[in-house]
This record gives C-alpha cells, sequence and structure tokens, in this order.
C-alpha cells in the first residue's frame, strides 16, 4: 500500500490557463476561427480544444488562402510581429493568446535591438516562442542551446544582450551567462525566465526529496516538463509520462508516490493519473 502526494504547482501556470480557456471561450462565440499552431505542447489539452471545434492549422498560408477562415488565435508561444501584420492585412480577425510574461520578452527584445544590441538567445532553434522571439530582432541575433554552442560563439557582435526562452533551466542559464564572459566581457544580461516552471520545479525538488517515487505528467514535446524531469531524476526514481495508461503496476517497495506536472499539463490530465494510480492500491 502507498500514499499519494501532488506537488505544489503542479499543471497549468497562469499565462496557460488563461489561454486555454480562452480559446474555449472563442470558440463558443467565433465560428470560423482556427489556432495558429497547437494551444501549448500538450497533446490532451490539444484534443480538448478540437473537441470545441477549433482546427489547428500550422501553415499562415493557408489561413491567408482561405477567405471562410475569418477568425484567428495566437497561442501562448507567441508569433512575429510580421506574421501578425499579414494576418490583420488580410482581414482576419485577431485573438491574441500569448503568455504576458512571452509577449514582455518580445517587448524587450524589441527594444534592445532597436537601441543596437545583437541579440543571444539562451533556448531552442525550433521552439514557437524562439522564433516568436527573432521576429523583434532588427538587429544580429544567434540562438544557442547548449554549453557546446556558447563556447564556440566567438563572431564579432555588437554591444551583446543575453535573453533566455521562458521555460529554459534556470541553472542552465547561468552557466551559458558565465561561458559567453569570456568571448564576451562586456555582455549585458536579461533573465527572461519565467518564475512559473521554476516554483514547480522547486516545489517537486523538495517532495522529491520525501518520497520513494516521483511521476512527472506531461508532455514529451513540452520543454519545461522536459527540464522538470530532469532534475527531478537525480534525486529520486522517477517516472515521465504522458498518460495514465503507462503505469502498470507499483513496487511493492514503494511507501510513497510525490506527482508533479509540467506547466503545460491540464488538471483533467494530473486527475486521469491519481485516478489510475488509487486504483491501483486498491487491487
Amino acid at each position: 500500500m502507498f500514499d499519494i502526494q501532488i506537488a505544489e504547482s503542479a499543471g497549468f501556470c497562469m499565462g496557460v490557463k488563461n489561454a486555454f480557456n480562452k480559446a474555449l471561450d472563442i470558440a463558443k462565440d467565433y465560428p470560423q476561427t482556427v489556432i495558429l499552431g497547437d494551444i501549448v505542447h500538450n497533446r490532451f489539452a490539444v484534443d480538448e480544444i478540437a473537441k470545441s471545434g477549433l482546427n489547428v492549422v500550422e501553415d499562415i498560408y493557408e489561413i491567408l488562402n482561405n477567405p471562410d477562415i475569418k477568425n484567428v488565435i495566437i497561442r501562448a508561444h507567441g508569433i512575429t510581429p510580421q506574421t501578425y501584420n499579414l494576418l490583420e492585412e488580410n482581414g482576419k480577425r485577431v485573438f491574441d493568446l500569448t503568455c504576458p510574461i512571452v509577449k514582455k520578452v518580445q517587448l524587450l527584445t524589441k527594444q534592445l535591438s532597436d537601441e543596437g544590441h545583437d541579440i543571444i538567445i539562451f533556448g531552442k532553434k525550433d521552439h514557437p516562442e524562439v522564433l516568436g522571439i527573432c521576429g523583434y530582432c532588427s538587429t544580429n541575433f544567434i540562438i544557442i542551446s547548449s554549453d557546446e554552442e556558447a563556447k564556440s560563439l566567438t563572431v564579432p557582435l555588437n554591444s551583446p544582450v543575453l535573453i533566455s526562452q521562458t521555460t529554459m533551466n534556470k541553472d542552465s542559464f547561468c552557466k551559458i551567462q558565465e561561458i559567453l564572459y569570456a568571448n564576451y566581457p562586456m555582455l549585458k544580461v536579461h533573465n527572461t525566465l519565467c518564475k512559473n516552471p521554476q516554483r514547480t520545479q522547486d516545489a517537486a525538488l523538495k517532495l522529491a526529496n520525501q518520497v520513494d517515487l516521483m511521476v512527472v505528467i506531461g508532455d514529451k514535446k513540452s520543454s519545461n516538463t522536459h527540464s522538470l524531469y530532469e532534475r527531478i531524476r537525480t534525486k529520486v526514481s522517477t517516472l515521465f509520462i504522458e498518460d495514465c495508461s503507462e503505469i502498470i503496476s507499483i513496487d511493492k517497495s514503494v511507501k510513497l508516490i510525490g506527482l508533479t506536472a509540467g506547466c503545460s499539463t491540464p488538471n483533467f490530465q494530473i486527475e486521469s493519473v491519481v485516478k489510475k494510480l488509487q486504483d491501483l492500491q486498491k487491487e
């Protein structure tokens, strides 16, 4: 027999929760609406959105060339200003559900770039948030994703500034900063990390010290959930699952299970895992 404890701050952060709930409201009031890309990196949340009648369209030109599409939802990750302008110029009503924290990073990037700074972005090169931020750069910009890339970066840069994708790991960001100072001693740093993933990680790490097994719930495409898993797995035996069906059995030696979830994981996904574990308790 085992007990179950859920870490504080597990699941949807406010930015994602806001985008998810508003998208469902828009679906009720505005037919002929699509979302430009998945609302968040979580297939269960995306499926729930699809049930409301909202379709996901990945190609901006598919939207622009379809007169039946009247309204477009911008997901929490944001988009480039160029894409936003294209939508409005072609008569599409835009519902911008960009996370407020991401929006701040976009505007900061524009300000720094307009002041003449070259921008170094710590993040994943193909992540939609990073691609959106790049659109606000009028000067040179470089995306780095690892220590190795930071060490090999030696190209001349004009008054470089380091920023970050909001969901990257805090420790990794600090290390990248130290590495870059070697080649760019005049580097300026703006910590643009979101506090929500860090808060979730801190709560999960605290719980990890008290349990026999941790379960991390979230989509494998989610950057913040991957970071969460990577930190916890160094402390205690950890499962990274998307669906409750992935839990087959629990070892008899386990007495206390801790649950946590990424900032893009909906509550109903967490609840399904809790129910599965409770069912296993009865066996």
